[in-house]
């Protein structure tokens, strides 16, 4: 499949929001997508349907958020597994006010955390020095500080789509090393 593959791409953030509003989840859809693409990272898809299943559970969610969170994560599973590094971050766009999208930036990084160590992944499961390093990143834009940005700051505005670029780039680089890890623990 090629990057321009229309079926491999996130729907909007708004349009996500609104199809999931009737799940009143408990934080950002930034957020819960984050903890989805790190079940999905650590290779735990199971555990990642499962956290799917509950959040579903309830007798009124409607069939526009069901379809809405299941196709999130299909494409969300879709990307990671690409060779040709399609993979996104759920994030609100470029015309939302900086420190909303910096929020929304850091809840993603907060619930990827969360989605890794919910599937048992830790430090000491990375082998390369490079991921290690990128989760160590990844864990410091969780704690980030989005209330002092300014809106109008040019600086900012580049800061947050470099470490977001970083952020991309670092989950699928703490795939590729998660998943090198259970080949080998496979053959071995």
């Amino acid at each position: 499949m090629s990057s321009t593959d229309h079926s491999l791409r996130l729907p909007s953030y708004s349009d996500v929001v609104e199809s999931l509003a009737s799940l009143f989840l408990p934080g950002s859809v930034s957020e819960l997508h984050g903890l989805l693409c790190g079940y999905l990272c650590a290779g735990a898809t199971e555990q990642g349907g499962t956290y799917i299943r509950a959040l579903v559970s309830k007798k009124e969610t409607s069939k526009e958020a069901l379809l809405a969170l299941f196709s999130l994560y299909s494409i969300s599973q879709q990307q990671m597994n690409q060779l040709d590094l399609s993979f996104a971050l759920l994030l609100p766009n470029d015309e939302e006010p900086l420190p909303d999208r910096a929020r929304a930036f850091s809840e993603w990084c907060d619930g990827f955390i969360h989605g890794l160590v919910a599937a048992g992944i830790e430090m000491d499961h990375l082998q390369e020095e490079d991921a290690q390093d990128a989760l160590q990143h990844l864990t410091e834009f969780a704690e980030m500080d989005c209330e002092s940005l300014d809106t109008d700051n040019e600086e900012d505005e580049r800061a947050l789509m470099e470490v977001t670029e970083y952020a991309r780039m670092a989950v699928i680089r703490l795939h590729g090393d998660l998943m090198q890890n259970q080949q080998h623990e496979k053959t071995h």
